[in-house]
């Protein structure tokens, strides 16, 4: 199978994510920046990415993500407790209505052989 159809999804021209944050940052040579700025003007979807970049504050971004990740492991650590401090139930109930069951399935095992044999 060709290389080509492999990657049928993949669009050659866009933008990689390093080079849409090295035009934020302006560290792009003139002729860099052009041929950025000319995939951004044919795809809608680079400009919407872009502009998202662009509008979304680094600090707050970051807050964001610590914030998010100290709600995840605090949730995950009282998953953990409840997991770990459930009780164990009373088995004795079973146990005892196991032993009946036995018990009626020996009895009655003697007095249908008694009977056969009189």
């Amino acid at each position: 199978m060709s290389d080509n159809l492999l990657d049928i999804l993949k669009q050659r021209d866009d933008l990689t994510e390093q080079e849409l944050l090295k035009y934020l940052q302006g560290d792009l040579t003139p002729e860099e920046r052009r041929a950025v700025e000319e995939k951004l003007a044919d795809s809608e979807m680079m400009s919407d990415a872009e502009e998202g970049l662009r509008m979304a504050d680094a600090a707050k971004t970051s807050f964001a993500v610590n914030d998010i990740n100290r709600k995840l492991a605090l949730q995950l650590q009282q998953q953990r407790r409840k997991r770990t401090h459930k009780p164990v139930p009373n088995q004795s109930l079973v146990i005892v209505a196991t032993f009946l069951v036995l018990l009626l399935i020996v009895l009655a095992y003697l007095v249908i052989y008694k009977m056969k044999n009189g």
